[in-house]
Protein backbone atom coordinates (compact mmCIF):
# COMPACT_ATOMS: atom_id res chain seq x y z
CA UNK A 1 0.00 0.00 0.00
CA UNK A 2 2.79 2.48 0.73
CA UNK A 3 4.91 1.41 -2.34
CA UNK A 4 1.54 1.52 -4.17
CA UNK A 5 1.02 5.47 -2.33
CA UNK A 6 4.87 6.77 -3.69
CA UNK A 7 4.42 5.52 -6.90
CA UNK A 8 1.25 7.45 -7.89
CA UNK A 9 2.78 10.17 -6.03
CA UNK A 10 5.32 9.87 -8.06
CA UNK A 11 3.08 9.45 -11.71
CA UNK A 12 1.02 12.73 -10.42
CA UNK A 13 4.28 14.95 -10.02
CA UNK A 14 5.65 14.19 -13.68
CA UNK A 15 8.81 15.70 -14.96
CA UNK A 16 10.57 14.20 -12.03
CA UNK A 17 12.45 16.50 -9.36
CA UNK A 18 14.10 14.15 -7.03
CA UNK A 19 17.67 13.55 -8.06
CA UNK A 20 17.34 10.21 -7.04
CA UNK A 21 14.75 9.15 -9.63
CA UNK A 22 16.41 11.42 -12.44
CA UNK A 23 19.66 9.46 -11.70
CA UNK A 24 18.12 6.36 -11.90
CA UNK A 25 16.36 7.08 -15.06
CA UNK A 26 19.01 8.17 -16.51
CA UNK A 27 21.51 4.91 -15.27
CA UNK A 28 18.73 2.43 -16.58
CA UNK A 29 18.59 4.76 -20.22
CA UNK A 30 22.36 4.34 -20.02
CA UNK A 31 22.41 0.39 -19.42
CA UNK A 32 19.50 -1.05 -21.69
CA UNK A 33 20.88 1.31 -24.61
CA UNK A 34 24.07 -1.14 -26.13
CA UNK A 35 21.66 -3.78 -25.69
CA UNK A 36 18.85 -2.13 -28.17
CA UNK A 37 21.21 -0.58 -30.13
CA UNK A 38 22.74 -3.59 -31.04
CA UNK A 39 19.59 -5.67 -31.76
CA UNK A 40 18.33 -2.83 -34.08
CA UNK A 41 22.22 -1.95 -35.55
CA UNK A 42 22.15 1.16 -34.62
CA UNK A 43 25.05 3.20 -33.11
CA UNK A 44 24.74 3.65 -29.16
CA UNK A 45 24.41 7.53 -29.66
CA UNK A 46 21.71 7.48 -32.07
CA UNK A 47 19.49 4.80 -28.95
CA UNK A 48 20.61 7.50 -26.04
CA UNK A 49 19.36 10.34 -28.09
CA UNK A 50 16.18 8.88 -28.92
CA UNK A 51 15.48 7.62 -25.08
CA UNK A 52 16.15 11.05 -24.07
CA UNK A 53 13.35 12.09 -27.38
CA UNK A 54 10.96 9.87 -25.47
CA UNK A 55 11.54 10.81 -22.05
CA UNK A 56 11.68 14.24 -22.29
CA UNK A 57 8.74 16.79 -21.87
CA UNK A 58 8.18 16.62 -25.28
CA UNK A 59 6.74 13.45 -25.20
CA UNK A 60 6.42 11.28 -22.07
CA UNK A 61 6.91 14.07 -20.16
CA UNK A 62 9.26 12.14 -17.40
CA UNK A 63 12.53 14.20 -17.37
CA UNK A 64 13.13 17.84 -18.30
CA UNK A 65 16.30 19.49 -18.82
CA UNK A 66 16.69 21.25 -15.03
CA UNK A 67 19.86 21.82 -13.42
CA UNK A 68 20.63 18.39 -12.45
CA UNK A 69 20.70 17.28 -16.03
CA UNK A 70 22.44 20.46 -17.53
CA UNK A 71 25.20 19.96 -14.72
CA UNK A 72 25.57 16.27 -16.22
CA UNK A 73 25.27 17.68 -20.14
CA UNK A 74 28.35 20.26 -19.20
CA UNK A 75 30.58 17.89 -18.05
CA UNK A 76 29.74 14.92 -20.79
CA UNK A 77 30.12 18.29 -23.45
CA UNK A 78 33.45 18.68 -22.17
CA UNK A 79 34.43 15.34 -21.99
CA UNK A 80 33.66 14.60 -25.48
CA UNK A 81 36.15 17.33 -26.49
CA UNK A 82 38.72 16.33 -23.79
CA UNK A 83 38.05 12.57 -25.36
CA UNK A 84 38.34 14.48 -28.68
CA UNK A 85 42.31 16.11 -28.14
CA UNK A 86 43.18 12.86 -26.56
CA UNK A 87 42.23 10.39 -28.82
CA UNK A 88 43.22 12.68 -32.27
CA UNK A 89 46.19 10.41 -34.29
CA UNK A 90 48.56 13.33 -34.74
CA UNK A 91 51.09 11.29 -35.62
CA UNK A 92 48.90 10.25 -38.73
CA UNK A 93 48.67 13.84 -39.39
CA UNK A 94 52.38 14.38 -39.76
CA UNK A 95 52.51 11.50 -42.39
CA UNK A 96 50.21 12.48 -44.75
CA UNK A 97 50.79 15.76 -43.28
CA UNK A 98 49.66 18.08 -46.63
CA UNK A 99 47.08 16.04 -47.93
CA UNK A 100 45.07 15.65 -44.97
CA UNK A 101 45.42 19.81 -44.44
CA UNK A 102 44.40 20.23 -48.10
CA UNK A 103 41.49 17.43 -47.42
CA UNK A 104 40.67 19.07 -44.13
CA UNK A 105 40.23 22.50 -45.80
CA UNK A 106 37.99 20.89 -48.64
CA UNK A 107 35.93 18.79 -45.88
CA UNK A 108 35.53 22.23 -43.94
CA UNK A 109 34.72 24.73 -46.48
CA UNK A 110 32.40 22.71 -48.66
CA UNK A 111 30.10 21.88 -46.43
CA UNK A 112 30.24 25.51 -44.64
CA UNK A 113 29.74 26.90 -48.15
CA UNK A 114 26.30 24.51 -49.04
CA UNK A 115 25.31 25.16 -45.19
CA UNK A 116 25.80 28.73 -45.76
CA UNK A 117 24.11 28.75 -48.72
CA UNK A 118 20.91 25.97 -47.39
CA UNK A 119 20.34 28.33 -44.66
CA UNK A 120 20.03 31.28 -46.77
CA UNK A 121 17.41 29.32 -48.36
CA UNK A 122 15.26 28.39 -45.70
CA UNK A 123 15.32 32.08 -44.87
CA UNK A 124 17.53 32.48 -41.63
CA UNK A 125 19.85 35.52 -40.66
CA UNK A 126 22.67 35.81 -42.06
CA UNK A 127 24.68 34.96 -38.93
CA UNK A 128 22.55 31.65 -38.28
CA UNK A 129 23.02 30.75 -41.88
CA UNK A 130 26.97 30.97 -41.24
CA UNK A 131 26.36 28.45 -38.04
CA UNK A 132 24.67 26.07 -40.07
CA UNK A 133 27.33 26.12 -42.29
CA UNK A 134 29.12 25.40 -39.02
CA UNK A 135 26.89 22.54 -38.12
CA UNK A 136 27.68 20.63 -41.43
CA UNK A 137 31.49 21.14 -41.49
CA UNK A 138 32.77 18.88 -38.76
CA UNK A 139 32.77 15.03 -38.45
CA UNK A 140 33.22 12.14 -35.97
CA UNK A 141 35.16 8.61 -37.61
CA UNK A 142 32.26 6.30 -36.49
CA UNK A 143 33.46 4.30 -39.37
CA UNK A 144 37.18 4.07 -38.44
CA UNK A 145 36.64 0.45 -36.43
CA UNK A 146 35.37 -0.87 -40.00
CA UNK A 147 38.28 0.19 -41.49
CA UNK A 148 40.43 -1.66 -38.92
CA UNK A 149 38.16 -4.84 -38.87
CA UNK A 150 38.93 -4.86 -42.71
CA UNK A 151 42.34 -4.95 -42.40
CA UNK A 152 42.72 -1.44 -44.65
CA UNK A 153 43.19 1.37 -41.72
CA UNK A 154 46.81 1.61 -43.26
CA UNK A 155 45.71 2.68 -46.57
CA UNK A 156 46.50 5.83 -47.67
CA UNK A 157 42.82 7.55 -48.14
CA UNK A 158 42.03 6.24 -44.82
CA UNK A 159 45.29 7.90 -42.97
CA UNK A 160 44.49 11.60 -45.24
CA UNK A 161 40.58 11.43 -43.77
CA UNK A 162 41.13 10.34 -40.14
CA UNK A 163 44.31 12.95 -40.26
CA UNK A 164 41.74 15.80 -41.34
CA UNK A 165 39.50 15.85 -38.47
CA UNK A 166 41.86 17.45 -36.57
CA UNK A 167 41.96 20.10 -39.05
CA UNK A 168 38.14 20.62 -39.16
CA UNK A 169 37.65 20.06 -35.72
CA UNK A 170 40.47 23.40 -34.72
CA UNK A 171 38.41 24.82 -37.23
CA UNK A 172 34.99 24.39 -36.55
CA UNK A 173 35.90 25.49 -33.16
CA UNK A 174 37.58 29.12 -34.50
CA UNK A 175 34.56 29.43 -36.47
CA UNK A 176 32.40 28.70 -33.46
CA UNK A 177 34.14 31.20 -31.08
CA UNK A 178 33.98 33.48 -33.62
CA UNK A 179 29.68 33.17 -34.20
CA UNK A 180 29.72 33.18 -30.52
CA UNK A 181 31.49 35.99 -30.10
CA UNK A 182 29.26 37.89 -32.87
CA UNK A 183 25.62 36.52 -31.24
CA UNK A 184 27.02 38.05 -27.67
CA UNK A 185 27.82 41.05 -28.79
CA UNK A 186 31.42 40.83 -27.81
CA UNK A 187 32.55 41.55 -31.30
CA UNK A 188 35.55 44.72 -31.88
CA UNK A 189 39.19 45.00 -31.00
CA UNK A 190 38.76 43.26 -28.21
CA UNK A 191 37.47 40.10 -29.66
CA UNK A 192 40.59 40.27 -31.90
CA UNK A 193 43.20 40.50 -29.34
CA UNK A 194 41.30 37.29 -27.67
CA UNK A 195 42.00 35.08 -30.45
CA UNK A 196 44.57 36.23 -32.33
CA UNK A 197 46.92 37.19 -29.15
CA UNK A 198 45.60 35.39 -25.66
CA UNK A 199 44.29 32.36 -27.12
CA UNK A 200 47.43 31.60 -28.67
CA UNK A 201 49.18 32.01 -26.01
CA UNK A 202 46.96 30.32 -23.63
CA UNK A 203 47.47 27.56 -26.23
CA UNK A 204 51.07 27.84 -26.20
CA UNK A 205 51.28 27.62 -22.06
CA UNK A 206 48.72 24.46 -21.80
CA UNK A 207 51.12 22.90 -24.45
CA UNK A 208 53.77 23.76 -22.05
CA UNK A 209 52.83 23.42 -18.67
CA UNK A 210 50.62 20.16 -19.12
CA UNK A 211 53.18 18.16 -20.60
CA UNK A 212 55.78 19.43 -18.20
CA UNK A 213 54.25 18.36 -14.80
CA UNK A 214 52.64 15.52 -16.71
CA UNK A 215 55.47 13.81 -17.12
CA UNK A 216 56.40 14.48 -13.35
CA UNK A 217 52.85 12.94 -12.57
CA UNK A 218 51.58 10.40 -14.80
CA UNK A 219 52.32 7.06 -15.37
CA UNK A 220 50.09 6.09 -18.07
CA UNK A 221 50.63 2.21 -17.01
CA UNK A 222 50.04 2.28 -13.46
CA UNK A 223 47.70 0.42 -11.33
CA UNK A 224 46.69 3.26 -8.78
CA UNK A 225 44.72 5.35 -11.22
CA UNK A 226 43.25 7.87 -9.23
CA UNK A 227 46.18 11.15 -8.50
CA UNK A 228 46.25 10.67 -12.69
CA UNK A 229 42.98 10.43 -13.09
CA UNK A 230 42.61 13.31 -11.24
CA UNK A 231 45.20 15.47 -12.65
CA UNK A 232 43.43 14.92 -15.89
CA UNK A 233 40.25 16.56 -14.84
CA UNK A 234 42.00 19.35 -13.32
CA UNK A 235 43.87 19.95 -16.56
CA UNK A 236 40.69 20.03 -18.29
CA UNK A 237 38.40 22.09 -15.90
CA UNK A 238 41.61 24.99 -15.57
CA UNK A 239 42.11 25.18 -19.61
CA UNK A 240 38.05 25.39 -20.29
CA UNK A 241 38.12 27.98 -17.20
CA UNK A 242 40.86 30.00 -18.65
CA UNK A 243 39.02 29.88 -21.93
CA UNK A 244 35.74 30.75 -20.60
CA UNK A 245 38.06 33.86 -18.66
CA UNK A 246 38.82 35.21 -21.95
CA UNK A 247 35.28 34.63 -22.88
CA UNK A 248 36.06 31.83 -25.35
CA UNK A 249 33.74 28.82 -25.11
CA UNK A 250 34.65 26.20 -22.26
CA UNK A 251 34.60 23.92 -25.39
CA UNK A 252 37.91 25.06 -26.61
CA UNK A 253 39.75 24.95 -23.24
CA UNK A 254 38.98 21.68 -22.98
CA UNK A 255 40.11 20.30 -26.52
CA UNK A 256 43.23 22.45 -25.70
CA UNK A 257 43.69 20.18 -22.99
CA UNK A 258 43.24 17.41 -24.58
CA UNK A 259 45.41 17.84 -27.40
CA UNK A 260 48.22 18.55 -24.71
CA UNK A 261 47.59 15.45 -22.47
CA UNK A 262 47.74 13.34 -26.05
CA UNK A 263 51.37 12.58 -26.22
CA UNK A 264 51.64 11.59 -22.73
CA UNK A 265 49.15 8.97 -22.39
CA UNK A 266 48.81 5.84 -25.04
CA UNK A 267 45.70 5.30 -26.14
CA UNK A 268 45.91 1.30 -24.58
CA UNK A 269 46.75 2.66 -21.04
CA UNK A 270 45.63 1.63 -18.56
CA UNK A 271 44.76 5.51 -17.75
CA UNK A 272 43.20 5.91 -21.00
CA UNK A 273 40.79 3.14 -20.28
CA UNK A 274 40.06 4.61 -16.72
CA UNK A 275 39.38 7.83 -19.04
CA UNK A 276 36.99 6.46 -21.87
CA UNK A 277 35.02 4.06 -19.16
CA UNK A 278 34.43 7.10 -17.15
CA UNK A 279 33.10 9.11 -20.43
CA UNK A 280 31.62 6.17 -21.68
CA UNK A 281 29.90 5.04 -18.60
CA UNK A 282 28.15 8.68 -17.23
CA UNK A 283 28.94 11.67 -18.33
CA UNK A 284 28.49 11.38 -22.48
CA UNK A 285 25.80 9.57 -22.21
CA UNK A 286 23.92 11.55 -20.41
CA UNK A 287 25.06 14.75 -22.70
CA UNK A 288 23.50 12.70 -25.57
CA UNK A 289 20.16 12.15 -23.40
CA UNK A 290 20.00 16.00 -22.53
CA UNK A 291 20.20 16.71 -26.20
CA UNK A 292 17.14 14.52 -27.22
CA UNK A 293 15.20 15.73 -24.17
CA UNK A 294 15.47 19.05 -25.92
CA UNK A 295 14.22 17.89 -29.17
CA UNK A 296 10.71 17.77 -30.35
CA UNK A 297 9.88 15.16 -32.54
CA UNK A 298 6.05 15.85 -32.88
CA UNK A 299 6.76 19.75 -34.52
CA UNK A 300 8.92 17.65 -37.19
CA UNK A 301 5.42 16.66 -38.78
CA UNK A 302 3.38 19.53 -37.53
CA UNK A 303 3.28 21.39 -41.06
CA UNK A 304 5.35 20.92 -44.47
CA UNK A 305 7.88 23.93 -43.55
CA UNK A 306 9.29 21.60 -41.07
CA UNK A 307 9.49 18.04 -43.19
CA UNK A 308 11.14 20.54 -46.23
CA UNK A 309 13.67 21.96 -43.65
CA UNK A 310 14.74 17.85 -42.87
CA UNK A 311 15.21 17.66 -46.38
CA UNK A 312 17.40 20.58 -46.95
CA UNK A 313 19.32 19.77 -43.82
CA UNK A 314 19.91 16.36 -44.31
CA UNK A 315 20.10 15.74 -48.61
CA UNK A 316 22.79 19.61 -47.87
CA UNK A 317 25.20 17.76 -45.12
CA UNK A 318 25.80 13.92 -46.75
CA UNK A 319 26.11 15.81 -50.23
CA UNK A 320 28.66 18.09 -48.88
CA UNK A 321 30.80 15.63 -47.37
CA UNK A 322 30.23 13.75 -50.96
CA UNK A 323 31.77 16.70 -53.11
CA UNK A 324 34.67 17.40 -50.81
CA UNK A 325 35.96 13.50 -51.13
CA UNK A 326 35.74 13.98 -54.77
CA UNK A 327 37.10 16.74 -55.23
CA UNK A 328 40.16 15.61 -52.90
CA UNK A 329 40.07 12.16 -54.78
CA UNK A 330 40.45 13.80 -58.30
CA UNK A 331 43.37 16.28 -57.07
CA UNK A 332 44.98 12.81 -55.10
CA UNK A 333 44.33 10.38 -58.10
CA UNK A 334 42.01 8.09 -56.12
CA UNK A 335 39.90 5.68 -57.60
CA UNK A 336 35.98 5.81 -57.03
CA UNK A 337 36.50 3.34 -54.22
CA UNK A 338 38.74 5.35 -52.06
CA UNK A 339 36.73 8.35 -52.64
CA UNK A 340 34.19 6.74 -50.84
CA UNK A 341 36.10 5.36 -48.12
CA UNK A 342 37.15 8.82 -47.10
CA UNK A 343 33.43 9.65 -47.30
CA UNK A 344 32.01 7.02 -45.37
CA UNK A 345 34.95 8.16 -42.76
CA UNK A 346 33.61 11.84 -43.06
CA UNK A 347 29.69 12.11 -43.37
CA UNK A 348 28.86 10.95 -39.71
CA UNK A 349 28.39 13.67 -37.52
CA UNK A 350 28.11 13.51 -33.59
CA UNK A 351 29.09 14.85 -30.72
CA UNK A 352 30.92 18.38 -31.81
CA UNK A 353 27.67 18.75 -33.85
CA UNK A 354 25.55 18.32 -31.13
CA UNK A 355 27.37 21.02 -29.14
CA UNK A 356 26.88 23.29 -31.79
CA UNK A 357 23.19 23.03 -32.22
CA UNK A 358 22.72 23.24 -28.78
CA UNK A 359 24.35 26.40 -28.49
CA UNK A 360 22.49 28.07 -31.83
CA UNK A 361 19.01 27.21 -29.93
CA UNK A 362 20.13 28.52 -26.39
CA UNK A 363 21.55 31.64 -28.23
CA UNK A 364 18.16 31.78 -30.34
CA UNK A 365 19.94 31.08 -33.71
CA UNK A 366 18.50 28.12 -34.41
CA UNK A 367 14.42 27.60 -34.02
CA UNK A 368 13.05 24.46 -32.89
CA UNK A 369 12.32 22.97 -36.28
CA UNK A 370 16.51 23.31 -37.60
CA UNK A 371 17.34 22.24 -34.27
CA UNK A 372 15.14 18.83 -34.45
CA UNK A 373 16.59 18.80 -38.45
CA UNK A 374 19.96 18.77 -37.19
CA UNK A 375 18.99 15.69 -34.82
CA UNK A 376 17.81 13.61 -37.70
CA UNK A 377 20.63 14.40 -39.85
CA UNK A 378 23.10 13.15 -37.28
CA UNK A 379 20.87 10.18 -37.38
CA UNK A 380 21.17 9.46 -41.11
CA UNK A 381 24.55 10.26 -41.27
CA UNK A 382 25.65 8.24 -38.07
CA UNK A 383 23.62 5.37 -40.65
CA UNK A 384 25.24 6.22 -43.51
CA UNK A 385 28.81 6.33 -42.90
CA UNK A 386 28.94 2.52 -41.42
CA UNK A 387 26.82 1.58 -44.20
CA UNK A 388 29.07 2.94 -47.10
CA UNK A 389 31.83 1.90 -45.06
CA UNK A 390 31.17 -1.88 -45.50
CA UNK A 391 30.60 -1.95 -49.08
CA UNK A 392 33.14 0.04 -50.19
CA UNK A 393 35.99 -1.06 -47.34
CA UNK A 394 35.39 -4.63 -48.51
CA UNK A 395 35.78 -4.20 -52.13
CA UNK A 396 39.00 -2.36 -51.33
CA UNK A 397 39.85 -5.55 -48.86
CA UNK A 398 39.03 -7.83 -51.86
CA UNK A 399 41.20 -5.85 -54.23
CA UNK A 400 44.08 -6.28 -51.77
CA UNK A 401 43.53 -10.17 -51.17
CA UNK A 402 43.53 -10.66 -54.82
CA UNK A 403 47.27 -9.08 -55.47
Amino acid sequence: MIITTQFAQVSSSLPVKDPVYIFCIILLAIWLAPAIAYRLRLPPLVVLILFGMILGTNVLGVLERDAQLILLEKVGLLYIMLAAGMQMDLGNLQKVGMRSLIFGLLTFSVPLTIGVISGQLLGYTLLAAILLGIIYSPHTLLSYPIMTNLGISQKEPVGVAVGSTVVTSILTLIGLSIVQAIASGNVGILLGIKLLIFLPLLTLFAFWIIPLLGRQILDPFATFLTPHFVFVLACLFVTASATLLLGVDSIVGAFIAGLALNPLIPLSSPLMKQIEFVGNSLFIPAFLISVGILSNPSILFSNRENLSIIVIVVIGAVIAKFIAAWLAGQLFKYHFDEIMIMFSLTVSRAALVLVIALFGKDAGLLNEGIFNAVIIYILVTCLAGPIAAEIFGKRIATKIELL
